[in-house]
């Protein structure tokens, strides 16, 4: 399949191509252009010259053009499900899910779209001096580059260009190279909906490379993007003084209190732990239980994870497939063994990789200082279909010493007696806390210029305002006048 540059579906010039393997069966579905430099400044001259072509459409026209293309996902949403699983790995009912979802913000933003973008406020009090009066605008950045991880294929990348298109902005994607095909489909959605030919752009290829070279570009005027610490700190590095805006996952915890109920808790932290094989910014991997009911909660947890069924992720019944990078596996084999090897125990899972497949994994008996488990630098992302159990010895407020107050998403804490829930959440340096519940990938990831992180439910106008920036209009009112 042909990138998108220069109004065009094309190769790149250099005509170097990646094949793109099915995680599960190992077939390669199809071919890629590897964007490099060259690519990139041809993409780039398009959109500096076509990006305000997005100005000339009306509010009602862009709001015609995601509901047309909020009808065609509908039309298409099946195919649209299993070319995510082809390429991701993710099993069928989730990737209809992640189309749903998808459908949901082009409907909102549908219905929206007469007021996003082109809000006036009054002028700010502070600035209302002497004989000033004006207005407050929001105004579109430019070119905004927009870099997506392969956890979630098609809704991520639809969560960003849809209000960047919103806001005015031209745009250049770069997704994931492991899974390139859900984000091309997406803008050629958008395209045959009526979307400015010459204010998008979809470059493939490798972060490394296509993702640095955008990062790099001098037209570029913003970026977003979501990923790995990792990868956030090449694209801080790159893009110098080039507006960032960057979401992160991290390690998903949960607080189990002696008076918390122990199937309610099983039951949602497997619903959740599991889905997406782990490869989500919010599924559980470490627990923090007390030690009085520690060995009960590891029998519900064990109980439930064998109930789980691994398999080809398009056909139905399947909850565990595979996982879309196979290093990924190979690194949390590696990672049982090393836990196994210092003491805690494995009840579930053999802790060997089947090629991109790993059986859904309970760790108990995990120290809550172990460094390979909780790492003190670098990420504590898993991404792998594993949860460890750490019991724990007097008070549950300890945990709030152990959790990463930079990259903890949040925290989920089971207990009955709430007054004690709540004492507990305010000791915890996180943004978002769960009683008796845990947050789903659903919740969406609120951006915070402060921390980067943060859980909760996104409106269409807020998403826009994240992708545009505010505009004073002063005036001064002449002498005399």
């Amino acid at each position: 399949m042909d990138a998108f540059f220069a109004s065009k579906w094309a190769e790149c010039p250099v005509g170097v191509v990646r094949a793109i393997r099915n995680p599960w069966s190992q077939e390669i579905i199809d071919t890629v252009p590897e964007c490099g430099g060259e690519t990139v400044d041809l993409a780039m001259e398009k959109l500096f010259a076509g990006k305000d072509s997005l100005a000339v459409v009306s509010s009602e026209r862009m709001g015609e053009i995601f509901t047309a293309a909020r009808q065609a996902m509908e039309d298409t949403r099946e195919e649209l499900a299993h070319l995510i699983t082809r390429e991701q790995g993710k099993p069928i009912q989730e990737s209809l899910r992640e189309v749903n979802v998808t459908i949901n913000l082009l409907e909102s933003f549908g219905k929206d779209a007469f007021r996003l973008g082109r809000q006036f406020l009054p002028l700010a009090t502070e600035a209302r001096v002497a004989d000033r009066f004006g207005y407050t605008r929001r105004r579109p950045y430019g070119i905004t580059a927009l870099l997506t991880p392969n956890t979630f294929p098609f809704l991520i990348p639809a969560m960003l260009m849809i209000p960047a298109l919103a806001a005015g902005n031209a745009i250049v994607v770069n997704p994931a190279s492991q899974t390139p095909f859900s984000a091309l489909k997406l803008l050629q959605i958008l395209l045959e909906a009526g979307m400015p030919e010459d204010a998008m752009a979809c470059l493939t290829g490798p972060g490394e490379r296509t993702g640095q070279a955008i990062c790099r570009h001098p037209l570029v005027d913003q970026i977003t993007c979501y990923g790995g610490s990792a990868t956030i700190r090449a694209i801080r590095s790159a893009c110098e003084m080039i507006p960032l805006q960057f979401h992160h996952g991290g390690m998903g915890v949960c607080v189990v209190d002696k008076s918390g109920d122990l199937d309610l808790a099983a039951d949602q932290i497997v619903s959740q732990a599991f889905e997406n094989s782990g490869q989500t910014a919010v599924s559980t991997s470490a627990i923090f239980a007390d030690e009085t009911i520690c060995e009960a909660l590891l029998e519900r947890l064990s109980s439930r994870i064998g109930g789980l069924k691994m398999g080809n992720p398009e056909e139905e019944g399947t909850t565990i497939g595979p996982l879309t990078e196979s290093f990924r596996a190979v690194r949390a084999a590696r990672l049982i063994g090393d836990l196994t090897a210092s003491g805690s125990r494995c009840l579930n899972g053999d802790g060997i990789n089947d090629g991109n497949m790993m059986q859904p994994t309970l760790i108990a008996d995990i120290h809550p200082e172990n460094p390979r488990f909780f790492p003190k630098t670098g990420s504590r992302e898993v991404l792998a279909p594993i949860v460890g159990v750490c019991p724990v010895k007097g008070k549950l407020e300890q945990v709030a010493g152990w959790l990463d107050s930079r990259s903890q998403l949040s925290v989920s804490i089971f207990s009955e007696d709430l007054e004690r829930a709540t004492l507990l959440a305010n000791s915890l340096p996180v943004f978002n806390v769960h009683v008796n519940g845990v947050p789903t990938w659903r919740d969406g990831l609120i951006f915070d210029p402060s921390s980067s992180i943060r859980l909760g439910r996104r409106k269409s106008r807020s998403r826009v305002n994240d992708l545009s920036i505010s505009q004073d209009i002063v005036f001064h009112q002449a002498p005399g006048a």
